[in-house]
């Protein structure tokens, strides 16, 4: 077990230092994506800035208690960024091109070279910042800190699990289309539920995006745990979700590999 471990570990290293060299050639590349995602971050910022000049709460949450999600969200989305979302775009064409021929020879889970192969280091500017709004919004949003940052670290994580997961639902069916770009674009699309609150949606948007598609997952429950804790029930329902999405990828993922035609077929 240890020597397994130790191989994907030394594996991951090998594509981390080629990610790195790959960057070190286009440093334009860097900063202009961090600038786009600089913008994206004022926009979200502005847009709840507009909504609070009208009133003192939305759906029960003040200004700082929003924006202290908005640091968790952007956080998990920056880490989801920085490890695996770049594979999520090639993996349409390892299927297609028949370039998953490779992984499939190879003495390593091939989801695991698919999906870790690519490093975008551009999101460390939006994981940096995000952090860093959590941290100053953090006491305003009644969040106490101390031993509980251990908790936000938690919580970052399952919301890079849920968006692993839920990407990777949107892509798997690559296998029976022939390039599901329109099935991945659907992603995006309700991946806009994410960028707010579950608390302000009408009840059968929020039990959506709490169960069959949980974007909700991804930074607001996160949020909603850290700063007022959440029901017993709830606890016993996300781990639910999680463990019915993890269940239905690995059987199509499976399914999938039945139905792949190899670049030599």
């Amino acid at each position: 077990m240890l020597q397994t471990l130790r191989k994907y570990c030394e594996v991951y290293r090998i594509q981390i230092k080629n990610n790195l060299a790959r960057e070190a050639s286009y440093r334009t590349n860097f900063f202009t994506i961090a600038l786009v995602d600089l913008v994206w971050i004022c926009v979200e910022f502005s847009l709840f800035k507009v909504i609070y000049a009208n009133t003192p709460s939305l759906a029960g949450w003040r200004q700082e208690q929003v924006f202290f999600f908005l640091g968790v969200f952007f956080t998990s989305d920056a880490l989801f960024t920085f490890l695996f979302q770049r594979n999520f775009w090639t993996f349409t064409d390892l299927v297609n091109r028949g370039e998953l021929d490779i992984f499939l020879t190879k003495p390593i889970h091939p989801l695991f070279l698919a999906l870790t192969r690519w490093v975008n280091f551009s999101a460390l500017f939006n994981l940096v910042l995000g952090i860093a709004i959590s941290i100053f919004y953090a006491k305003a949003a009644d969040f106490l800190g101390g031993w509980k940052w251990i908790l936000f670290v938690s919580w970052l994580g399952i919301g890079l699990l849920t968006a692993i997961l839920l990407r990777f639902a949107f892509a798997i069916w690559v296998f029976w289309t022939e390039r599901s770009w329109a099935i991945s674009q659907l992603y995006y699309h309700f991946f806009s539920f994410a960028t707010k609150p579950d608390v302000i949606y009408p009840k059968i948007i929020r039990y959506t995006i709490l169960t069959a598609l949980p974007f909700a997952l991804i930074g607001s429950i996160p949020a909603r745990a850290l700063m007022t804790g959440l029901e017993i029930y709830e606890y016993f329902w996300l781990f639910g979700v999680l463990i019915v999405f993890f269940f239905f990828d690995r059987w199509m993922w499976r399914k999938g590999l039945k139905r792949y035609q190899s670049a030599s077929s």
